[in-house]
């Protein structure tokens, strides 16, 4: 790439981030093509198809800031409108076009100043920089649990729904309490002959005051400068909760325990199902779940709540820890995806033959969640240090990432070469985050994906979401080396 000329730049995924990468391209006009895998855009929200999938956000806040939906059915859309929101915005921005779908990435190679891309259909690509948004919600994850395939029904992980297959009348058990069965379980309790929900520790469920979107609301949304001003505030009223997730606001968090507490009394009758679903752990050191559905669908004599853990499937269903044994037809898996494995499956290889996954082999390190030393021209969308939230809408993080790689490729367009964050850039970084985490409840070994495999917190963001704008609002060439060409 010689100095003065506009880089050629591939994203990897389209789904929100990769949506978030190119719409910001497309509008600085800089020339990019975009790589997905699946038959459709929209990353999880197309995949993600089982009964109640909905968003955990007010949609006001889950939507990009410069094309806000004013059209929601409801305070909480499900996935059909947020689908139809990401096509219409892919659209309206001209993105649609530049997308190559059925192209999945298998490779990514560093040579000559540019990036050559491999597919699963053996072609090969070049371009002088990758945006790799394929997100930390992309990849099912199985329990590894003893004879799995061993099950005579039907198994499907919520991630990876079969609408064909019925639940009338079946014998069900869900296997996980996370995001994705608490919306589930509602949404199917009423089908369903028995059902089985086997959880491996309870969640802090909040209530999420959902409601259809009246004509009051409809008309205000026309009105200009209202959804603007309902996205704001709402942000700003979710981000007042960002300073909990530290240790030294104990009193105010042991506030809204007791809430939730006194919620699973009103809604819960048998006590020792209230044991069971009430958690152990502090509240905002995992995700912070909303239902108002939750409880009372527990709370229904055909169902069943187990804490024991899941010891094996059998052909006929699963036995539990304890050796209890629990019939099943279906067994649905709410467990969730590979939140560990950044940018997995893809081989990447950086300067002098670096492979990324070796790299990262002891935990995934980047600057700002965007860059990472010896992997010049390489950015992220939802990398390590940003890839989760507990406190307010991720939407923010995308587009603040998606600015600041976007800087980057413009100092590229005007210096030409390559950029390579400096080791010591982030190494600095990666220790202030370790400090700051320390002092957060995600160090304290918490149930759930903000904890790691080996108990320690995960690589997320330790603060606000505006501390994060603040963190990427310029792009400093000091703090990346140049090579190449240019």
């Amino acid at each position: 790439m010689s100095t003065a000329t506009a880089p050629s730049v591939a994203v990897i995924g389209a789904g929100f981030g990769g949506l978030a990468a190119a719409i910001e391209l497309q509008r600085n006009g800089i020339d990019y093509v975009v790589y997905e895998r699946a038959d459709s855009l929209g990353g999880v929200w197309h995949a993600n198809r089982y009964p109640g999938v909905a968003c955990d956000l007010p949609s006001s806040i889950y939507a990009y800031s410069y094309a806000l939906g004013t059209s929601w059915s409801r305070r909480f859309a499900g996935q059909p409108e947020i689908l139809d929101y990401l096509r219409h915005t892919a659209d309206r921005f001209g993105v649609t076009g530049r997308i190559r779908f059925g192209a999945e990435v298998t490779a990514a190679t560093f040579a000559d100043d540019g990036w050559l891309l491999e597919f699963g259909d053996g072609t090969t690509r070049r371009h002088d920089a990758v945006i790799a948004a394929t997100g930390v919600l992309s990849r099912p994850k199985m329990p590894e649990v003893e004879g799995v395939g061993e099950f005579r029904g039907v198994a499907l992980h919520s991630a990876q729904w079969d609408e064909s297959v019925d639940l009338a009348g079946k014998k069900v058990v869900v296997v996980g309490n996370g995001a994705s069965a608490i919306q589930l379980v509602p949404a199917i309790v009423d089908r369903v002959a028995e059902l089985t929900v086997v959880q491996r520790s309870p969640n802090w469920v909040v209530d999420r005051h959902d409601r259809k979107t009246t004509w009051i609301g409809r008309t205000l949304a026309r009105v200009p400068g209202f959804p603007q001003a309902q996205h704001r505030l709402t942000f700003l009223w979710n981000e007042h909760r960002a300073p909990l997730i530290f240790r030294s606001l104990d009193p105010v968090r042991a506030v809204v325990q007791a809430w939730v507490k006194l919620k699973i009394r009103r809604q819960i009758r048998d006590p020792e199902l209230r044991k069971t679903v009430t958690p152990d752990y502090p509240a905002f050191c995992n995700r912070l779940l909303i239902s108002d559905e939750w409880y009372p669908a527990l709370d229904r004599s055909h169902v069943s709540v187990y804490r024991q853990g899941l010891g094996r499937v059998t052909p006929e269903g699963v036995t539990l820890d304890d050796g209890r044994a629990v019939p099943a037809d279906v067994i649905i898996w709410c467990t969730g995806f590979r939140t560990e494995e950044y940018l997995a499956p893809i081989d990447i290889t950086g300067r002098d033959g670096r492979k990324l996954h070796a790299e990262w082999k002891s935990g995934p390190q980047a600057y700002l969640g965007v860059a990472v030393s010896g992997f010049p021209n390489l950015f992220m969308i939802s990398g390590p240090g940003t890839g989760g939230t507990t406190t307010n809408s991720f939407v923010y993080i995308l587009e603040r990432q998606a600015r600041y790689v976007r800087k980057a490729l413009q100092h590229l367009g005007t210096a030409g070469g390559w950029l390579d964050v400096l080791p010591e850039v982030q190494r600095r970084h990666n220790s202030w985050r370790r400090e700051r985490l320390s002092k957060t409840v995600y160090s304290g070994s918490c149930p759930g994906w903000y904890t790691t495999s080996d108990g320690s917190a995960a690589p997320i963001w330790p603060g606000s979401h505006l501390s994060y704008g603040r963190a990427t609002r310029t792009f400093e060439p000091g703090e990346y080396a140049r090579g190449g060409t240019g």
